[in-house]
């Protein structure tokens, strides 16, 4: 056990838990501390953790799992405005070899789990139909959305988009890439638009590509926006905010982020 004499205001750190304890006032035999911890971290007093000795275990292992994605966050940050850099000299064979690498070793940290994770929030927000054959991309995309309120409905292909367009209640809006099989992203687009029972549903881009070099007529098909690769989430959403929910309160994120 570490023993330190503290006066008021003093503090006391745990960089690797993130955990600091300020002293806030001592009176007589009593010492009022202040504790700023992590949320995923349990703080109880000594008579209510005893009998539980598998709370600091859980403290420890939760802490190690929430430093270990911090540093696998960092890593893939890195390595994306890396990639992003090596993109805009030409350089795309490196661009590419970068970023498989930081997938690569994050995967390999993690155990090799490439699955997706589903993220699922139940909202009453605008509906959304997500449109991706990326599964991977699709499902973090997805889960972003809902984060932010949105209900969202996935596909993997056009022609799967164009079903479920006829079949279910229409959507608010729908993002679609434009590198699909089947039936790709200007081909759903057109379809949409030429629907008259599809009339008040935005639609969004994305691509690799400018309109221009993918053939889409931005105006004559009334895209609200084009997003080109590599996206920037936030930047997304407040576009699709402004467009769907034309300029007003955007909806409150329904689980923490």
């Amino acid at each position: 056990m570490l023993v330190l004499s503290r006066r008021s205001k003093d503090s006391i750190s745990f960089p690797e838990l993130d955990i600091k304890i300020e002293v806030l006032q001592v009176k007589g035999s009593s010492v009022r501390v202040g504790i700023d911890a992590p949320f995923e971290i349990k703080v109880l007093r000594g008579e209510l953790a005893d009998g539980q000795p598998e709370v600091a275990k859980k403290i420890l292992v939760d802490a190690k799992e929430v430093h270990e994605i911090r540093n696998q966050l960092n890593s893939l940050t890195v390595a994306t405005a890396l990639t992003k850099k090596l993109l805009a000299q030409g350089k795309a064979n490196l661009a590419a070899n970068t970023l498989n690498d930081a997938l690569e070793n994050i995967a390999r940290e993690s155990g090799g789990k490439k699955t997706p994770t589903a993220i699922e929030a139940s909202s009453d927000g605008p509906r959304a139909l997500l449109i991706e054959d990326a599964a991977n991309e699709r499902e973090m995309l997805a889960g972003f959305l809902r984060l932010h309120g949105y209900s969202v409905d996935t596909v993997g292909d056009g022609v799967e988009a164009i079903e479920f367009l006829e079949e279910n209640e229409k959507p608010d809006f729908i993002l679609v890439d434009m590198n699909l099989p089947r039936l790709d992203g200007a081909d759903v687009i057109r379809k949409v638009r030429a629907n008259p029972g599809f009339d008040g549903i935005e639609i969004f881009a994305v691509s690799g590509h400018t309109p221009k070099s993918a053939g889409v007529d931005i105006n004559k098909n009334r895209i609200a926006d084009w997003f080109q690769k590599p996206l920037q989430p936030s930047g997304l959403v407040a576009a699709i905010n402004r467009h769907v929910l034309k300029e007003t309160e955007a909806p409150k994120p329904t689980v923490a982020t």
